[in-house]
Order: structure tokens, then sequence, then C-alpha cells
């Protein structure tokens, strides 16, 4: 089986010793073409994947940062149709960025015709992953082969509860990286890079070859800077989510505002990169 973006990029990062930050964006909070416009100064700005979040109703994972831009996003009239058309856009006029869709089980299955069909339109869109955090590993077998055979890279969590049995199913069903969770709860907390996440941080290395990608709660260079023996990615959502929104909510003026939410992004990632 070919590797896809995800793969073609972030494996590179482990053999080499390398690392990169994997920004999350809610897609739609200010309006697809914000969004769209944020996968460019990204790509631009040298991120190496974007977790590509689409909005739901009852994002249980999520904290109230990522809860408000979601409903914004709805609010928009954001749909999965609509997230799927901008990807389309955004790779016909040449992004080659790594994107993978982090969605809830629900918006991907209800009245699309199963997991088979619904990974078939998410890579013929040109989505190169997918991150589903309420399907536990028990029951993603079924969406792990329709993945597979659409060439998507299903990407699984693990957290500091994850028994060495589950960790060890996660990894092999993985493709890609897999995802560590810094700690307990939901996103937007502190994560200190303390003795516990520490142990989980080896423990799951010493379970797979993986590149490991970290998230929940990593904001800023000094903890990116930490991570960096530890894992290959250091995912940023709710610090990143909550700039761009506020640098988009400054200006009145549509285009003028998805121009200061691209400028911020770009930024808030040059300033992340100081901790490589």
């Amino acid at each position: 089986m070919s590797r896809n973006r995800i793969e073609a990029r972030v494996a590179p990062l482990r053999d080499r010793g390398q690392r990169g930050i994997a920004p999350y964006i809610t897609a739609g909070d200010g309006g697809l073409d914000c969004t769209r416009g944020l996968l460019e100064a990204l790509e631009a700005g040298g991120a190496a994947c974007v977790e590509l979040g689409l909005p739901f109703s009852d994002p249980i994972a999520d904290g109230p940062v990522l809860q408000a831009a979601a409903q914004r996003a709805l609010d928009a009239g954001t749909t999965l149709d609509g997230v799927l058309d901008m990807v389309r856009e955004y790779r016909a006029a040449g992004g080659d960025l790594p994107l993978a869709l982090f969605s809830y089980t629900n918006p991907l299955v209800h009245g699309r015709g199963g997991f088979e069909r619904c990974a078939g339109r998410l890579a013929d869109a040109g989505l190169d992953g997918v991150l589903i955090p309420d399907l536990p590993i028990e029951e993603a077998a079924p969406f792990d082969a329709a993945a597979a055979q659409a060439g998507l890279a299903s990407i699984h969590f693990v957290a500091p509860t994850t028994t060495p049995e589950r960790v060890a199913r996660a990894a092999e069903a993985s493709r890609g990286f897999l995802y560590v969770i810094g700690r307990m709860g939901v996103t937007g907390g502190a994560t200190q890079l303390g003795g516990a996440a520490l142990e989980t941080l080896t423990r799951v290395r010493a379970a797979t070859r993986l590149a490991l990608g970290v998230g929940f709660g990593i904001r800023n260079a000094e903890q990116v800077r930490a991570l960096a023996p530890h894992a290959e990615l250091a995912i940023i959502g709710s610090a990143l989510v909550d700039a761009i929104h506020h640098a988009h909510a400054a200006c009145s003026d549509a285009g003028r505002a998805q121009r200061a939410a691209a400028e911020c992004a770009a930024e808030f990632l040059n300033g992340l990169k100081e901790g490589l």
C-alpha cells in the first residue's frame, strides 16, 4: 500500500530525528473561505500536517474554546459537504499540506451510507487521514478497513489510562502517527510534561515504531521544546483556534478579517517552531 501525504511527511520525522508542528483548526469558524486561507498560511509556514476539525453539536472531548468554535462554524452553516468542497478547492489550487479530518462518528456515518462510502468521499476530496475520538479501538475495525481501502490514514488515540494491550491495538491499527493524549480531561487545559506524562510517552514509544503526536493543552514554544525529545509532533489546538478567532473578530470587513486570521496563524506557528 502506497503512503499518503501524512505518512510521506511524518514518517521521515521519526527516521531523521526531526520534529514538527501539527496545528488543529475548526473548519468553518470564520467561514470556509477563511479556513482555506488558514490552510494556505499554515502550509507556507511549514506545518507538518493539519487536523481539520469538523464541527459537531456534541463534542465530548473538546473544551470550551473548541466547543465555541464548533458552534460558530455550525451557526455559519458549515457541513461535511461544504468542508469537502473547500478541501477540493484547496487541492485544485495546488495545496499539498497533509490533512487529517478530526470528526466524531455521527457526522461521518449518519445518512451517508456507512464507513466505506464515507471514507471514499473523504479521500476523493483530498483528505489524507481521519481521527475519530469517540470510536473505541474495539469497534474501529470496519472504519479502519474502509479507510485503508480508500488510502486514508486511520489515526487512533491513547491516553495515560490506556492499558498496554489497547496501546498495542491502537498502534497496530494506526497509520501515519499515533495520537497521545497528554493528560486526562478535555482539550484546552495546560499540559505539564511531568512524570506521569513522560511515563506515558515512554510506555507508548516502547510499543510502536510509529511517529507520536501529543495534544491536549500544548500551547507555546516552551512546551514544544520540552516535548521534542519524546514525540515527533506537537499538536496545537485550543490556543491557536482562540488566537485566530480573536484576530478575525477584531476586523469588521470580511476580507480584512480573513487576512488577519491567516497572518495570526502564520505568526503563531512561527512562534511554536522556535521550540523545535
